[in-house]
């Protein structure tokens, strides 16, 4: 087995390493987070709504025509948000999840430099690994709801029409 003296500085940027993807990822935790709060306030609003007409409804009977679409348009808009910000909700969370494995990877290679086991040298890189994976499903998250939010959108202009 090789020894090898590693220096504060060469320590401290290895373990700081991953501080690169915890920065990157937290970016993207930012434009997610206002996303999930905007979908969720959306969420209110047509729900508020909603209720306007429930409430129209027990009283007289019936809505108007535009009403009635309207009501129609919140309800499959609500169906379409709800799942929208489910795929938001799991991208925020695979996100988390990778920046906890970031943070436990830098753990592991500062354990690595007092442990000089060649079963743990490997544990830090495997965890980094998975970390990477876990940004990528939430990427693949944030990417299904991008889609999705173009949808609702047809459903707001084809209830307007």
């Amino acid at each position: 087995m090789q020894e090898t003296t590693v220096t504060a500085i060469q320590a401290i940027q290895a373990i700081l390493a991953p501080a690169l993807g915890i920065s990157a990822v937290g970016l993207l935790l930012l434009s997610l987070s206002n996303r999930y709060s905007t979908i969720i306030n959306r969420i209110r609003l047509l729900n508020d709504e909603r209720r306007k007409f429930s409430r129209q409804l027990g009283e007289k009977g019936d809505l108007a025509y535009p009403d009635n679409i309207r009501f129609m348009s919140i309800t499959k808009q609500r169906q379409e948000l709800l799942l929208r910000s489910r795929y938001v909700r799991n991208a925020i969370l695979s996100m988390l999840a990778a920046v906890g494995l970031f943070v436990l990877s830098s753990v592991t290679i500062a354990f690595n430099l007092f442990v000089s086991n060649d079963l743990f040298r490997a544990i830090p890189l495997i965890i980094f690994i998975v970390g990477m994976i876990s940004v990528f499903v939430g990427i693949v998250f944030y990417g299904m709801e991008v889609l999705r939010s173009f949808k609702i959108i047809l459903l707001e202009v084809k209830g307007e029409d």
